[in-house]
């Protein structure tokens, strides 16, 4: 909890300069990072061709690693975990999509997982501090985005998210 609460009040204070970002490496590089809990999910992804944008790499890794961390995590069991990456270009901001066939999250806690500490499940059932979308909410409003999420208990969750092309 004290590394991820040093890890929250970080969020704002980029070191890195602004570079093109080729989003395809990016999840490649977190998929390489997940492949025990790839393998052990019997995970299967399908994965659009995504774009390069100019950011900061870390901040962007880390909102994919936390995004396809969850659909990992949440998958159900005894059942292959699927997980879709797409991107959709609006005039402004790239839209994204992360996708899985998971446990889903009934529509009354949608904001409520966003809060820091705030966790659906005991730790016994599912391990994690219950801060990985709030860094990760947070990263993406800083980067001038904004993070929502579309959910089905028992048949899965999207998380919708963009960044700026710029």
């Amino acid at each position: 909890i004290i590394l991820d609460l040093l890890e929250y009040s970080k969020i704002g204070r980029i070191d890195d300069l602004k570079e093109y970002i080729d989003l395809n490496e990016v999840v490649e590089e977190v998929k390489i990072l997940y492949n025990n809990k790839i393998e052990e999910q019997q995970a299967i992804f399908y994965i659009d061709n995504l774009p390069t944008i100019y950011s900061y790499k870390s901040p962007v890794k880390q909102i994919f690693q936390n995004l396809i961390g969850n659909a990992l995590k949440y998958c159900k069991e005894g059942k292959p975990c699927i997980i879709k990456i797409a991107a959709v270009e609006t005039e402004t901001h790239w839209q994204f999509s992360i996708s899985d066939n998971g446990i889903g999250i009934n529509k009354e806690y949608f904001d409520k997982i966003f809060i820091i500490f705030q966790r659906l499940h005991t730790k016994e059932i599912y391990a994690g501090t219950g801060m990985g979308l709030t860094v990760t909410k947070k990263i993406i409003e800083n980067l001038n985005g904004k993070i929502w999420l579309d959910s089905v208990e028992d048949e899965g969750t999207t998380f919708y998210f963009t960044l700026p092309k710029t």
